[in-house]
């Protein structure tokens, strides 16, 4: 129940971003705007949110967001066409607002939401990836004298 509602609160906060960005600013239509919010808050949440952040930093998982972001506001942008201005423009103004907004989710994700599913691995995985080396003086072993060969 915990993801439902992070991801409900996931994609109303980024409707209402993309809204004021893409709508306000560029006059894409509403629908459209909806449209690119689900499709971006359902793979950001899978990849960035549930894959990367457990394994990795808040920042890492931002400059994922980003990036994942980024690719797929261009992409729709692209195919939707008649801007003033380059759809790059807009991909990375909202990109970069969808980024803000993704570093504070994650910390709220970290907090309430991830703790119950993730285990915290990173004893394990010291003792899993420790590996050690037996080291000696001699490089050729002696041979007993008396041992028969």
């Amino acid at each position: 129940m915990k993801h439902v509602i992070a991801f409900a609160s996931k994609t109303a906060l980024t409707l209402a971003l993309l809204y004021i960005v893409l709508d306000l600013m560029y006059q894409v239509t509403f629908l459209n705007v909806l449209f690119i919010t689900v499709i971006l808050s359902l793979i950001t949440y899978l990849t960035g949110d549930c894959m990367i952040l457990p394994r990795t930093s808040n920042f890492t998982a931002v400059a994922a967001d980003f990036g994942i972001s980024f690719i797929i506001l261009w992409i729709f942008l692209m195919n939707i066409g008649g801007f003033n201005v380059s759809p790059a423009a807009a991909s990375v103004i909202s990109a970069l607002c969808i980024s803000v907004f993704e570093a504070f989710f994650h910390r709220y994700l970290q907090q309430y939401v991830l703790p119950e599913d993730y285990q915290d691995t990173t004893e394990t995985d010291s003792t899993l990836w420790s590996y050690q080396t037996e080291a000696s003086e001699e490089l050729v072993p002696e041979k007993d004298p008396q041992e028969k060969t």
